[in-house]
């Protein structure tokens, strides 16, 4: 009797490290997808070893149960099968072949051709550049100040309205590229569409979290791509 006890408990504490490492290799792929999406500044090599040696130390269990050794054998395939192409992903970016680094060559290109630009002279109606709102969807759109501020005084932090249109930018490029490579639709994304929700979400979240700045980042939930707001 002691024996079958000790043995559904050994069972139990497999099916828990089963899940636990199921987990893990989920995590590990977010964040190796932050990673490619230009949002992480290193790949997870650290988390990475530390998962492939917890897989390694539960395959070699004595694990007499059919089913556990199916689903141990599985985890493994999973790995790899992600191990593969985060490997290909990584040859790409040394090779500079990556759609992502390619997108990102061109933006420079094209904003390095319009510094080279001559500067336009200010029509007679048009305000001052420090009067005007960095980014607005229509002419007129006032900027939106942190909540609490007094009025003349700027807004801190990074409220919609107030941050830059290259922040904006990289942002939306974010957002795309991980719907695309999650094979979502994104034929109905605009900028100026995204520009809109975050103007009308960041006064409501300052608030909300009583926080001064309010930063966004893209993550992979479930499968599908989700812009996820950071309170700071």
């Amino acid at each position: 009797m002691s024996e079958l006890n000790d043995r559904l408990k050994q069972q139990q504490q497999l099916e828990r490290e089963c899940v636990e490492v199921d987990e893990d290799i989920a995590g590990l792929r977010n964040t190796y997808e932050q990673y490619f999406l230009g949002l992480e500044r290193k790949p997870p090599n650290l988390k990475h070893d530390a998962l492939r040696r917890r897989l390694t130390k539960l395959r070699a269990l004595p694990v007499r149960n059919t089913v556990l050794k199916f689903r141990i054998g599985t985890l493994e395939q999973k790995l790899k099968t992600y191990e593969r192409m985060w490997d290909r992903t990584l040859k790409e970016i040394e090779n500079g072949t990556y759609r992502r680094d390619l997108a990102k060559m061109r933006r420079k290109r094209e904003e390095a051709a319009k510094a080279a630009e001559p500067p336009r002279a200010p029509s007679p109606e048009a305000p001052p550049a420090s009067a005007a709102a960095p980014l607005a969807a229509h002419p007129g759109t006032p900027a939106v100040p942190r909540p609490g501020a007094r009025p003349g005084t700027p807004a801190t932090g990074a409220p919609a309205a107030a941050m830059s249109e290259a922040k904006v930018k990289a942002i939306y490029d974010a957002y795309v590229v991980a719907k695309r490579r999650c094979q979502e639709d994104t034929s109905k994304l605009t900028l100026d569409a995204m520009a809109n929700t975050l103007r009308k979400q960041v006064p409501e979240l300052l608030k909300k979290h009583n926080a001064t700045e309010i930063d966004f980042k893209v993550v992979i939930k479930d499968g599908k791509a989700v812009l996820r707001a950071v309170p700071k």
